[in-house]
């Protein structure tokens, strides 16, 4: 979870409680702790059979929590007993993708891992024949115990859980796949993947240690484990040192064994982890494991790999897909006491070829089971997931659309668009979204019509297969946006639109109108604009009041950030959808301007945008004089009702500080492409258009650390705190003076772009939201009905 986390992903935990976890954010919704193995009454011991298969609390508790995070996905996993499968029907319910990631074999074996009682090998519940674990008797909590584990298995089959709720499993080895598509119901064929568990290898490896050294086991002392098997291997190894890490049921019996076969070359130090179990691998010769069952993923291999240490193992299951026989260790016949000891023999007499199957072991790690491969791997599986969601909301959308929206032609839904300022000349986020994203929308079939102001764009009737309507209004700081947005939802309310898409918070004040006529409405939050410092107090406490209209009376509130998401959520119990603003992808463009302007590549720090107080621009001149470099300050933008602003700003022109005003086309290409660092130092932001191609042109960025910067950078750039010019300069200077890190931090940027912030996808999730206005209208239509 910390790992998504790191990477910029929204995450939270359901679970049941349990003391010994780390408080989260959603505590009060976790499962009450219910012990399973406590005595009681005939009636307390039924309500925990009925909890197990199927708990209506758990999934009561998930809805609550479903309502409060709102998530595009569900990545689930060990919820038996304690949750049951009753929460997958929720999620269901909820659309809520769900991501079934297996460590076992329940699907097909209600004693979670195909071994029976003696811990050998057993299939006899495959294919459905569940009632095997009560007549094998393998499941050591008892008959009892046994039949409910039955009963679970057979309700949740009987009623199609998995089937039904289930989107994907993702098993850690293509031998618990194949396992599984060969044992369970046809449907889990296709709906399937591997991903393999990842291990992290430490930067340095301790060397060899030499024959004097033991060989070590460590795991869980189970009967199926076949730890007995390799006590037996040792009494014909008396001069080699084993040691056994571990505990479980059978650890007695074990060490009983141990000394009835006189094994004084066998210590049993109990359970260790963490760094002291990294100590005990590195300190063996290479690690032994002996298990008679199949195991899905053996992750014991890999944590032996990563120390450099050889494995010896049982020839099953998992395990074949891990230990490359004679390159990364050895395999032997399960159960073969002679092979096994031999083995071990061998690698113990070969030290040289021990340490070189370590070695590649370790390199098998680094190739196939790094952190990076397995997060990216996951974000992969999670966005195919929520974009299936989507072309599904889409597909029940489009049946439920009325039949005048109805259409086969490409031209499904007509889009108005009202806020900004227009098309053509780019002034903000807004206009950009105008055109990004509305040109994107018309070329998916789409009729969109950009409403205008007639001072910002040129008479066209079309731009990028938008209709452009051009609309007068009075220009002042205050009635600009007011009477421009009021003139253009009029002129929606009588047109033949579906959607009415407003965007910022000013404008959705007359988002209810179009709904009087029958429309949807959109609206897209951008920033607290309230928050602005060119804003008065009058003006300011308007905006702030159009922020509750924004979440109030649209049909729907879209937001660019995370950040945004929550707040909203937090403040007024308000279900926003994430759609954040794009960029492109920007290669370094080459030409005359910056010769012109005498500037030249990777040789000036950029800002991009209004030179308005919230921006800081001051600050960043401020720290950008106190240093002693030879590069130069760029400064590209224009007023935005800051004039005052914008006249200091420019006393400081220089020959070392350049500001120009804005800049579009091939000029707009050639200075961003070919900047040393983008800096953007303001107090607030929404999700910062600059930004975002500064990432996608591959330009090492420093930003303030407002959240929502933050939250687009992830751990690709840099980030100062905010307002603080000592740190602002500290961060200038390091950034401009190491050309490396720059390189390799824009280069990191630019991958996140293409992964989160691409205008072909954002146009892609407008259009889903709006389908799923028309989805829910038509459902929420047929529950009346249902209820008169």
């Amino acid at each position: 979870m910390d790992l998504l986390r790191s990477r910029g992903h929204e995450v939270a935990l359901f679970s049941m409680a349990d003391p010994r976890g780390p408080a989260t954010d959603y505590d009060r919704h976790f499962v009450p702790l219910a012990d399973f193995k406590q005595k009681g009454g005939l009636a307390a011991k039924a309500g925990l059979a009925l909890r197990a298969v199927y708990s209506t609390e758990a999934r009561t508790r998930i809805a609550a929590t479903i309502e409060d995070f709102r998530p595009d996905v569900a990545h689930v996993r060990n919820i038996y007993h304690h949750l049951s499968p009753s929460i997958l029907w929720e999620l269901k319910s909820h659309t809520v993708p769900v991501l079934y990631h297996i460590n076992d074999f329940k699907l097909i074996c209600p004693n979670y891992n195909l071994i029976s009682s003696s811990g050998d090998i057993c299939e006899r519940c495959t294919g459905g024949r569940f009632w095997n674990v009560v007549r094998e008797g393998c499941y050591a909590g008892g008959a009892a115990p046994s039949a409910v584990l039955a009963a679970e298995a057979y309700f949740h089959r009987w009623i199609a859980t998995y089937e039904k709720c289930v989107n994907l499993i993702l098993a850690p080895s293509q031998f618990a796949k194949q396992k599984l598509i060969e044992n369970a119901d046809r449907w889990v064929r296709d709906r399937i993947e591997v991903l393999a568990h990842f291990q992290n290898c430490p930067s340095q490896i301790v060397s060899y240690p030499g024959l004097d050294a033991p060989i070590l086991y460590f795991g869980r002392l189970s009967a199926e484990k076949g730890v007995d098997d390799l006590l037996a291997a040792m009494q014909r190894l008396p001069e080699l040192q084993l040691v056994v890490a571990g505990d479980g049921p059978r650890r007695a019996q074990l060490e009983l064994l141990a000394k009835n076969l006189s094994l004084n070359n066998v210590t049993f130090v109990g359970h260790v982890s963490g760094a002291a179990l990294d100590d005990l691998i590195a300190g063996s010769q290479f690690t032994v494991f002996p298990s008679r069952a199949y195991e899905t993923m053996g992750k014991s291999i890999l944590e032996s790999y990563a120390q450099g240490r050889a494995v010896v193992a049982s020839d099953l299951g998992s395990r074949r897909e891990l230990v490359e026989e004679g390159q990364t260790g050895l395999l032997y016949k399960v159960k073969d006491v002679r092979q096994l000891s031999s083995v071990i023999a061998f690698l113990r007499d070969h030290p040289e070829q021990a340490r070189k199957m370590g070695t590649a072991g370790r390199e098998l790690v680094r190739e196939r089971h790094s952190q990076e491969q397995h997060v990216q791997s996951l974000e992969r599986i999670y966005e195919t997931l929520i974009r299936a969601k989507k072309a599904e909301i889409q597909k029940s959308a489009r049946s439920l659309l009325p039949a005048s929206v109805r259409l086969s032609e490409p031209k499904r839904l007509s889009i108005a668009l009202i806020g900004g300022r227009g098309v053509i000349g780019k002034y903000s986020g807004i206009e950009s979204c105008y055109e990004e994203v509305g040109g994107r929308l018309a070329e998916m079939g789409h009729e969109v019509t950009a409403y205008c102001r007639r001072y910002f764009t040129p008479k066209t009737p079309e731009y990028r297969g938008m209709r452009i309507v051009r609309l007068p209004t009075i220009r002042t700081k205050h009635l600009d946006t007011l009477v421009h947005t009021l003139l253009s939802t009029i002129h929606a309310c009588f047109s033949s639109c579906d959607v009415v898409h407003y965007h910022t918070l000013g404008p959705s004040l007359f988002s209810f109108l179009p709904r009087l006529f029958g429309k949807k409405t959109v609206v897209s939050v951008q920033g607290l604009d309230w928050q602005r410092k060119k804003w008065g107090e009058v003006a300011g406490r308007a905006l702030k009041f159009c922020e509750w209209t924004s979440a109030r009376l649209p049909n729907t509130t879209v937001v660019v950030s995370r950040v945004l998401q929550e707040y909203y959520r937090s403040r007024y119990a308000k279900g926003c959808t994430y759609v954040p603003n794009g960029t492109r992808i920007r290669k370094r463009r080459i030409g005359n301007y910056l010769q012109s302007m005498e500037l030249t590549p990777d040789g000036y720090a950029l800002f991009l945008g209004r030179f308005s107080p919230e921006k800081n621009c001051h600050l960043l001149i401020e720290a950008f004089e106190r240093l002693d470099t030879p590069m130069k300050l760029v400064l590209a933008g224009g007023s935005s009702h800051t004039d005052d602003y914008v006249a200091r700003l420019r006393r400081h022109r220089s020959d070392r500080i350049r500001i120009l005003d804005w800049i579009s086309g091939d000029a707009l290409e050639e200075v961003l492409t070919n900047a040393a660092i983008f800096v953007l130092p303001s107090d607030l932001e929404g999700l910062s258009l600059a930004l975002l191609d500064a990432m996608g042109a591959g330009v090492c960025v420093l930003a303030s650390d407002v959240p929502e910067n933050a939250e687009a950078l992830g751990d690709t750039g840099f980030i100062f705190r905010r307002g603080d010019v000592d740190d602002l300069q500290r961060m200038l200077a390091l950034l401009l003076g190491d050309p490396v890190l720059r390189e390799k931090s824009g280069q990191l940027a630019q991958s996140r772009v293409r992964q989160n912030y691409l205008w072909e996808e954002a146009a892609k999730e407008m259009e889903t939201v709006y389908f799923s206005l028309f989805a829910l209208s038509q459902r929420t239509s047929a529950t009346q009905k249902e209820a008169a």
